[in-house]
C-alpha cells in the first residue's frame, strides 16, 4: 500500500512537470529523475507479480534513460552558457572605443597577451598582432614604432602598477594619441596581472588644441579691445572734459548748441563703445554679476539723472512711476539692472519725437524673502512691425535698415539687455505696435535686502498743501501719487492759467511744482507777475525742467527765482530731497541742476577757501592735464603734474602730499609699479593713492589693492563720482564713517599701513558677506563643527580688525551654536538664529559704510 502511494506520487508529480509551463532547473530535475529510476528498479525487482514487475522495471529504466539525458543536457547547457558569455564578452570587448590588453610578469620581463577592441581595426594593427597570444612587450613596441626612451618610460609605468598603483598616461604612435589606463589584479597581496584599456583621444586632442587656440584668440581679442579702450577713452575723455570746460565760459546761444551736440555725441560714443566691450565680455563668457544689497530708488535717482541728459531738444515727457510697496532694498547686481532699463529707456527716446516716455516699476509678487518685480518702458514713438520683433535681439541687427541709416547704434543694446536679464534670471519681453507705441517689459525675481524700511523712511514725516502745475497727464499723475504717498494732500493743475486763478482765488499752498517749460510760465514778465502772487513766506516753489533748460529760465530771472529746480524725470529720492530742504538752505536759480548742487556739495566737503590740498599727478595725455588741473583747481587742489611714474618718486620727497593721482598705463613706469615703489617708503603709508584708467576690461580691485592703490577711476570720469572718492580719501575722511570698527587701532596694529587695512577689511567682506547663508547650509546638513570653525575663523578677523562690539556678537553666536550640540535636534536652544541675524546685520552695515561697496 505504502509502496503504491510513493509510485503514484511519483507520476503524479511527473505529470506535473510535464505541464509546467516553466521547468525547475535541471539539476532538481535530474535529481528527481535519478531517485525515480532507483526507486521503480527497486520496487520491480522485489515485486512478486510478473506483469508489476515488469512494468515497474520499465519505468525505472526510462527514469534512468531520462536522468542520463538530463544530465547531458545539463552539462551541454553549462557549456553553451559559457560559449555565448565568452561570445557576449568578446562582442562587447570588439565594439568597445579602444582596446584591451593583459600584462603578465616573467622575472624582469613584461607580457602582454591582447584581448580585443575597436580601436585596433581602426588605426589597422588587428593584422598585426595575435590576439590572447603571450609575446614581450617589446613586440607591441616595434609595432607601434615607439622609440627607446618611450619604451623605458612604459616599463616604468607597467612597474608602478605592478607595485599596485593604478596608473593613467597618455601614449602618442603615428598620428595617433591614446589615453593608458593600467588596473592591477592582486590576490592575498601579490598582483596576479596587470588589465590595461587603451582609449583613442585623437580627436579630443585636436578639439582640446582647437578650444586652446580658441582661448589664445579671445584672449588677443581681450587684450586688443584692452588696448582699444585705453586708446579711444582717452582722448573720449579729454572731449568731454574740455566740453564741460568749455561749457562754463560765455558762449553764443549758437556754440553752446553745438556744445551740447559735442557732448551728446560723446556720450554716445562712450556708450557704444560699453556695448561693444560688454558684448566681447559675453562672447568670452567672462561677463559676471555682483550680488550687493542695494536700494532701487537710489539706483533710478541715477537713471534719470543719466537719462536726463539725453533729452536734449526733444519735446517728450520722461516719467517714473514707482510702485510705493516696493522693499526698501534688494540683492542683486544694480549696475547691470541699470544697464538693462538704460538701454531700454535710451532706445525708446531715440524712436519717440512726440509724446512720452514711461518707465514703471511694478512689484509682482512676494514671499519667503523673495519679490518679483516689473519693469516697463513705454514710448509713444515709431512703433515695431510684427515681422522686425524677432530680430530686436540678434546682435549686430537693427529692426530695418532705413531705422539704422536714420537713427544709427550698433544694434547691440537689446542683445545685451536680454543676455543680462536672463543671466538675473529675469526675462525681457516686447510689445508693440507699428507707428503708435512699444512697451519692453523687464521681469525680474530678487531677493530681498537686510535694510529695516522702518527705521530708514522718513516721507511720512512730509505734512501740508501740494499743487502741481504740468500740461502732462502722465508727469501730474506721477508727481500726485509720489506726493500722496509722502503724506501731502495734492491738487492738480493742467495749465498755468489754471494755476493764476487758483491764486486770484486766495488759496495757499505750502509747496507748488511747476513745469517751466509749460505754455504761458515761458515768458519772463509772465513768470515774474505769477511769482510775486505767491506769498514766500509760506510756499516753496519748486520748478519742474530738463538739463538743457535750466539754464536759459534761470538766466533772466536772478531777482524772482524759484526755490528749486528738480530735473525731470522725477523720482521719489530726488523730490523728497527737494521738499525736505529749508528755505535758508534753498538753491538759488542759478543754472544749478541737483547734479550740479550734488557736486557743490562734494567740493565744499572736501575744502574751505582757507586752505589748498597738495595733489601730484602723474599723466602722459596733456588734454587730459588740463582737463584734470581744472577740475581739481575748482575743488581746492594745488595740482603738480608729470607724464610719468618715475618723474612721480622724484618729487615725492620734497615735500608734503595730501593726496597721488595716477594713470594706470604710462611710459617707463605704469601705475601698478608706481605704487608699488610708493608703499615701500614708510613716511607714505597713510598717503592716499588714486588711480585712473581708460582701460575699460575690468580691473581686479584685489589686484589694485595688492599694489597698493587705494581707488579706481574709469574714464571718463564722471565729475560725482570723482567728487565722491576724493572727499572719501582726502585726509582718510572715510575711515570716520566706518560702522563699528576702530580704523586707527587696527592700522596701528598693522605697521601704521592704511593700505594693509583695506586690503584686510577687502578680504574680510568677501569672506563673510554671506556668513548667514554659509552657516545655516552647513547646520542644515549636520556639520556643527565646520560652522565653529567658520565663526571661530570670523572671530579672529573681527578681533583684528578692531571691531569690538561685533566681537562680543561673534562670541555670543558661538557660545549659541555650542549651546545647539546639547540636544539631539538642537530644538531646546534654536537661539543660534538670531544671534547669526544679529551678526550679519552688522556686518552688512560695515559693508555698506565703505567707499568702494
Amino acid at each position: 500500500m505504502v509502496r503504491d502511494l510513493v509510485l503514484y506520487a511519483i507520476l503524479i508529480l511527473l505529470l506535473v512537470l510535464i505541464f509546467q509551463r516553466q521547468l525547475v532547473r535541471q539539476a532538481i530535475t535530474g535529481v528527481f529523475y535519478g531517485v525515480a529510476g532507483i526507486l521503480f528498479l527497486y520496487f520491480g525487482i522485489s515485486d512478486k507479480t510478473l506483469l508489476t514487475c515488469v512494468l515497474e522495471l520499465g519505468m525505472g529504466l526510462m527514469f534512468m534513460t531520462l536522468f542520463v539525458h538530463a544530465l547531458t543536457t545539463a552539462k551541454y547547457s553549462y557549456g553553451q552558457r559559457l560559449l555565448d558569455k565568452d561570445r557576449d564578452l568578446l562582442n562587447l570587448l570588439r565594439v568597445q572605443p579602444g582596446f584591451t590588453f593583459r600584462l603578465e610578469k616573467s622575472g624582469d620581463e613584461f607580457y602582454y597577451r591582447l584581448l580585443e577592441g575597436e580601436l585596433l581595426e581602426r588605426v589597422g594593427l588587428n593584422l598585426q598582432v595575435n590576439y590572447n597570444k603571450r609575446e614581450h612587450v617589446k613586440r607591441l613596441g616595434d609595432i607601434l614604432e615607439l622609440s627607446s626612451e618611450t619604451m623605458e618610460q612604459l616599463s616604468q609605468y607597467y612597474k608602478q602598477a605592478w607595485f599596485g598603483d593604478r596608473t593613467v598616461f597618455e601614449l602618442e604612435f603615428w598620428e595617433y594619441s591614446a589615453l593608458i589606463t593600467l588596473h592591477p589584479v592582486r590576490e592575498d597581496g601579490n598582483t596576479r596581472h596587470v588589465i590595461g584599456h587603451v582609449l583613442d583621444i585623437t580627436e579630443y586632442k585636436a578639439s582640446e588644441q582647437k578650444r586652446k587656440e580658441m582661448d589664445e584668440a579671445n584672449r588677443a581679442k581681450s587684450i586688443f579691445l584692452a588696448h582699444m579702450s585705453h586708446e579711444i577713452r582717452t582722448p573720449l575723455n579729454g572731449i568731454i572734459g574740455l566740453s564741460k570746460l568749455l561749457n562754463k565760459t560765455e558762449l553764443t546761444a549758437v556754440q553752446r548748441d553745438y556744445l551740447h551736440k559735442l557732448l551728446a555725441s560723446s556720450r554716445t560714443l562712450s556708450s557704444m563703445l560699453s556695448n561693444v566691450l560688454d558684448f566681447s565680455k559675453m562672447e568670452a563668457g567672462s561677463l559676471e554679476l555682483e550680488k550687493v544689497e542695494f536700494e532701487p530708488e537710489k539706483m533710478l535717482r541715477h537713471l534719470a539723472d543719466t537719462v536726463g541728459t539725453l533729452l536734449e531738444d526733444k519735446e517728450i515727457e520722461v516719467v517714473f512711476i514707482t510702485d510705493p510697496a516696493l522693499p526698501k532694498s534688494f540683492k542683486g547686481d544694480p549696475l547691470r539692472m541699470e544697464q538693462v532699463l538704460s538701454n531700454l529707456l535710451t532706445n525708446a527716446i531715440k524712436f519717440t519725437d512726440q509724446g512720452h516716455v514711461l518707465l514703471q516699476v511694478k512689484m509682482l509678487s512676494q514671499q519667503e524673502g523673495r519679490v518679483g518685480v516689473s519693469f516697463m518702458v513705454e514710448d509713444t514713438g515709431i512703433g515695431i512691425s510684427d515681422s522686425c520683433i524677432d530680430k530686436l535681439f540678434v546682435p549686430f541687427i537693427q529692426a530695418s535698415t532705413s531705422t539704422s541709416r536714420r537713427y544709427g547704434g550698433s544694434g547691440l543694446g537689446l542683445a545685451i539687455s536680454k543676455h543680462l536679464a536672463e543671466a538675473m534670471g529675469g526675462k525681457v519681453e516686447v510689445k508693440s505696435r507699428l507707428g503708435e507705441y512699444s512697451q519692453f517689459y523687464f521681469n525680474v525675481e530678487l531677493e530681498t535686502g537686510e535694510l529695516n524700511a522702518g527705521s530708514t523712511r522718513i516721507e511720512k514725516q512730509i505734512k501740508g498743501k501740494a499743487l502741481i502745475v504740468a500740461q502732462h497727464e502722465l508727469v501730474r499723475y506721477s508727481l500726485n501719487e509720489l506726493l500722496q504717498d509722502l503724506g501731502l494732500k495734492t491738487f492738480t493743475n493742467s495749465s498755468f492759467q489754471e494755476s493764476v486763478d487758483a491764486f486770484q482765488k486766495g488759496e495757499h499752498f505750502d509747496y507748488v511744482i511747476i513745469d517751466m517749460g509749460m505754455e504761458g510760465l515761458r515768458e519772463l514778465d509772465s513768470r515774474r507777475q505769477w511769482l510775486q502772487m505767491l506769498d514766500r513766506q509760506i510756499t516753496q516753489i519748486i520748478g519742474l525742467t530738463t538739463v538743457f533748460q535750466m539754464e536759459t529760465i534761470a538766466a533772466g530771472d536772478m531777482n524772482h527765482s524759484v526755490d528749486a529746480f528738480l530735473s525731470k524725470p522725477v523720482t521719489r529720492n530726488a523730490l523728497l530731497e527737494v521738499l525736505c530742504w529749508k528755505k535758508e538752505q534753498s538753491v538759488p536759480a542759478d543754472g544749478n541742476t541737483l547734479e550740479t548742487h550734488a557736486t557743490m556739495s562734494s567740493h565744499n566737503e572736501i575744502g574751505d577757501t582757507t586752505q589748498k590740498y597738495q595733489i601730484l599727478i602723474a599723466e602722459d595725455n596733456e588734454i587730459n592735464q588740463v582737463v584734470i588741473t581744472e577740475f581739481l583747481a575748482e575743488r581746492n587742489f594745488e595740482v603738480t603734474m608729470v607724464t610719468n611714474g618715475r618723474e612721480l618718486i622724484a618729487l615725492l620727497e620734497l615735500r608734503y602730499w595730501d593726496m597721488v593721482l595716477l594713470d594706470l598705463h604710462m611710459p617707463e613706469m605704469d601705475g601698478f609699479e608706481t605704487a608699488r615703489h610708493i608703499r615701500r617708503n614708510k613716511a607714505f603709508n597713510r598717503l592716499p593713492i588714486i588711480a585712473f584708467t581708460a582701460d575699460a576690461v575690468q580691473h581686479e580691485q584685489e589686484v589694485c589693492l595688492r599694489a597698493g592703490i587705494n581707488a579706481v577711476l574709469f574714464k571718463p570720469v564722471h565729475e560725482l563720482t570723482a567728487a565722491r572718492v576724493l572727499t572719501s580719501w582726502i585726509n582718510l575722511a572715510w575711515l570716520q564713517d566706518l560702522h563699528g570698527i576702530h580704523a586707527e587701532q587696527s592700522i596701528a596694529g598693522m605697521d601704521g599701513k592704511v593700505y594693509i587695512f583695506q586690503f584686510a577689511l577687502y578680504k574680510w567682506i568677501q569672506e563673510y558677506q554671506y556668513l548667514d547663508k554659509r552657516v545655516v547650509r552647513k547646520m542644515d546638513n549636520g556639520q556643527l563643527s565646520s560652522a565653529l570653525r567658520l565663526i571661530h575663523s570670523l572671530k579672529g578677523g573681527t578681533g583684528n580688525l578692531c571691531a569690538p562690539e561685533l566681537l562680543a556678537k561673534v562670541i555670543e553666536l558661538e557660545k549659541a551654536l555650542k549651546r545647539s550640540n546639547e540636544t539631539s535636534t538642537g530644538a531646546l536652544y534654536p537661539d543660534w538664529k538670531k544671534h547669526l541675524s544679529t551678526v550679519q546685520k552688522d556686518i552688512n552695515q560695515i559693508k555698506s559704510s565703505l567707499p568702494w561697496s
